[in-house]
């Protein structure tokens, strides 16, 4: 993936992206959303909750494009979007993946 844009907008974010330059010949890429909640100077990390939620989808995602909800306010967040295919789990190499950093702001009233 590549060329990533973030909007937030309060405890929400949509992440869209081009898909990657080079995709192997295949025609079956699909995307996947690791999110992880970070401390402050974001050295450490852990997986998001289980209450974050994704639409249309985290894991499987053929569209480049994902609404991310129910984040917590004042948070940083980073985001891998991994681009996967039909022979991703038959090699020892990482999914190609981009992180993005992002913060949320102010829970609305």
């Amino acid at each position: 993936p590549r060329n990533v844009i973030s909007s937030v907008n309060e405890t929400s974010i949509i992440l869209e992206w081009n898909p990657p330059r080079d995709v192997g010949g295949r025609d079956d890429v699909m995307y996947n959303i690791v999110c992880k909640k970070c401390h402050s100077n974001r050295r450490l990390c852990t997986r998001c909750d289980e209450n974050v939620e994704f639409v249309p989808r985290q894991f499987g995602l053929t569209e480049t494009r994902v609404f991310i909800s129910s984040l917590w306010a004042h948070t940083p967040y980073t985001f891998e979007i991994q681009a996967v295919n039909g022979v991703s789990g038959k090699t020892r190499f990482p999914p190609q993946h981009v992180s993005v950093n992002v913060t949320t702001n102010q829970a609305g009233k």
